[in-house]
């Protein structure tokens, strides 16, 4: 069952299985194919392409608490549309991407906190110049590194070239500023405008379509960085997979829109994926309509979803976020008085509750679990984790829980 209501101009859709509330319609000029990273309680839309093929190289910020967008200086490397993005440690980066005088190998990397851009190194060229160069790449992150493959580029034969679908992956380390090739997706099948992201710090890449853009593919892999190691998982359900959005939140994949290449067709299918069970369950549609091209990420706490194409195959400007109805094991959220305090927070935090404390669990912008404490919820060490937004679950001895965010300085 859902309903909808109009509150303060805002529109919301209810359901059981989570939220999607109307946040403030991005104002720069409506694109598709946007590269986006999330640091703190700020999302960083990069680039993309308008209506009118143009190319872009604009930068906006959004503030998610005060729902303003504000306009940064322009992204001072190649205008570009499918590039990848990826955060470690509260630092964000773009890699690759294509624009009207090719494909791109580059990779830049953004400070938050100086507000600066500085170019890094990109992928390998191998023996041809530029061999690596690529648009439509997946891209996620995990513990202290970024990893970047998939995606459309070339191949140099003696008298031509042409191009190729790669399914290929990177590992990018930000202390050494070097990539290192590790182990290919096992089914050697490219995987051109498919989805990556993290649980768990294990990758989860899939989806996507071939080179020629005629097939679309349904295939789930899972990443493990630590044992370099490709494990298959239960296929997508249906086949509108071609350039899909794809964000985590609480140990859960979700996916919103996509295309079916025969016949062309967009989707507002919202689907999640549970990577312990290794199932797919279908949810009440998106509320924007039919989408594509979107950028999708996560807070930790909650996704969003925005710009993009619609039905018609005309950029869009509307921004969407999501709250889950359920955050991880439970399923039955308490409705109780809860305070964490301090709140941003530096070394340590308590938290005020009606209710029973039984355990708390701390999740990052990733999803992944970084602390679980029992018992208490007073003086609550987190002076290890890195600044940034954080996602705390307070799971009490009657199994209701109640989930907060805060901010780490």
């Amino acid at each position: 069952m859902k309903t909808a209501v109009i509150i303060a101009g805002i529109f919301f859709s209810i359901s059981a299985n989570g939220q999607w509330t109307s946040r403030a319609a991005f104002p720069g000029t409506a694109k598709a194919k946007s590269a986006a990273f999330t640091i703190g309680n700020k999302i960083y839309v990069v680039g993309g392409v308008d209506n009118f093929s143009t190319i872009l190289a604009d930068f906006w910020e959004y503030d998610i608490p005060s729902d303003t967008w504000t306009q940064k200086p322009a992204f001072p490397g190649p205008e570009r549309y499918g590039a990848a993005a990826f955060v470690i440690n509260n630092t964000g980066y773009i890699a690759c991407g294509g624009n009207d005088f090719g494909y791109l190998d580059d990779l830049w990397e953004f400070n938050p906190v100086t507000n600066a851009w500085t170019q890094r190194t990109g992928l390998p060229a191998f023996s041809a110049q530029h061999e690596n160069q690529r648009t439509e790449p997946f891209a996620f992150s995990a513990g202290s590194k970024g990893y970047l493959g998939g995606g459309e580029g070339f191949v140099f034969m003696p008298n031509s070239t042409g191009n190729i679908a790669f399914y290929d992956l990177w590992e990018y380390s930000p202390s050494s500023n070097t990539w290192v090739q590790k182990a290919d997706i096992p089914d050697f099948t490219g995987k051109n405008m498919a989805i990556a992201a993290t649980i768990n710090n294990k990758g989860y890449v899939g989806l996507g379509c071939n080179v020629s853009q005629t097939m679309n593919y349904t295939s789930m892999w899972e990443y493990d960085p630590a044992l370099n190691v490709w494990n298959a998982k239960s296929s997508f359900p249906t086949n509108f997979t071609t350039d899909a959005g794809a964000f985590t939140l609480n140990s859960f994949l979700y996916v919103t829109g996509g295309v079916n290449l025969n016949p062309v067709g967009l989707s507002s299918q919202f689907y999640r994926y549970d990577p312990v069970a290794d199932n797919w369950t279908q949810f009440a549609n998106f509320n924007g309509g039919a989408i594509a091209g979107q950028f999708s990420v996560s807070t930790g706490s909650s996704g969003f979803a925005g710009t993009g194409y619609n039905g018609s195959i005309v950029t869009r400007s509307d921004v969407w976020e999501f709250t889950s109805g359920t955050t991880g094991i439970a399923s039955h959220e308490a409705d109780n008085y809860v305070l964490i305090y301090p709140d941003p927070v530096k070394d340590a935090f308590s938290i005020r509750s009606e209710k029973q404390p039984g355990l708390l669990q701390v999740y990052d912008v990733h999803a992944a679990l970084v602390i679980t404490v029992d018992n208490t919820f007073t003086d609550v060490d987190i002076s290890r984790l890195p600044a940034g937004l954080y996602t705390a679950k307070i799971i009490y001895t009657d199994g209701t829980f109640t989930v907060r965010k805060f901010i780490k300085l």
